[in-house]
């Protein structure tokens, strides 16, 4: 029998990611960039906006989705567009 290891390689940031864009050495293409940042909703986002609208908050279910609130961010590389890391709410 054979066994194959699923390992994926994580890099682990110096930097802390925020909700903003900073300053790191891409893992990628290891230039020094500011980081390019784009808000992502996630199944919790979702998961949210579905109990607002069930109890009949629907403009406030939409609002999330225009909102950085409820979304989480992703950080990627100007340069060479790597995906350096996410900012998790």
């Amino acid at each position: 029998m054979f066994s194959l290891s699923n390992k994926q390689s994580q890099t682990k940031m110096s930097t802390p990611l925020g909700p903003d864009s900073v300053n790191v050495a891409c893992p990628n293409c290891h230039q020094q960039v500011t980081t390019h940042t784009e808000p992502r909703a996630t199944t919790k986002t979702h998961l949210l906006a579905l109990l607002l609208c069930l109890f009949g908050c629907c403009p406030c279910a939409c609002a999330l989705y225009c909102t950085d609130c409820a979304r989480n961010t992703e950080h990627y590389c100007p340069s060479c567009k790597a995906f350096v890391g996410s900012y998790e709410r």
